[in-house]
């Protein structure tokens, strides 16, 4: 369950926000009413994830790949799993 954490409450800890983040689904912060931004719990491999996707050159990677994707030079899901041998689930769209 999400919990919402409304940051104008006096009394609300750095310490409380942070057990709530890590307890829950993840938390909708929210200001003067309204939603301000979004903690999802984590671990060192999500760092890690989110570090390597935001680097220059993973984003170049990914804007070339949905460039060829769009004109149709791309490769789906079902061929690559077709060329790597990987049989596909009946029902599921890939």
């Amino acid at each position: 369950m999400v919990q919402v954490i409304d940051l104008d409450v006096k009394g609300l800890t750095r310490a409380e926000i942070i057990r709530l983040a890590k307890r829950t689904l993840g938390v909708v912060l929210r200001a003067g009413g309204r939603p301000i931004g979004r903690l999802l719990p984590a671990d060192d491999l999500d760092l890690e994830d989110e570090a390597w996707a935001q680097e220059p050159a993973q984003v170049r990677r990914g804007a070339a790949a949905r460039r060829r994707r769009s004109s149709g030079h791309g490769v789906s899901h079902a061929a690559v799993k077709r060329r790597l041998g990987i049989p596909s689930r009946r029902g599921s769209g890939t």
